[in-house]
């Protein structure tokens, strides 16, 4: 048989659930700050790359022509 429910133990469902609740925004700005931190890795590698290839450009450019 089940045991009988108190007016205490209901209280501290009640209160359980409503924590809950607010763990929805703190991971919502987690996710954000994921992100954001993957969009600026993302443009970091961009920028590099570009000022790569531009030093690649002029290299080529100074080498003699075969």
């Amino acid at each position: 048989m089940g045991r009988k429910r108190t007016e205490a133990a209901d209280e501290a469902v009640s209160s359980n659930t409503h924590d809950v609740e607010h763990e929805r925004k703190p991971r919502r700005v987690r996710k954000f700050a994921v992100l954001l931190a993957l969009a600026g890795g993302a443009l970091y590698l961009v920028r590099r790359n570009q000022r790569r290839a531009s030093i690649d450009e002029g290299v080529w450019h100074e080498a003699p022509g075969a």
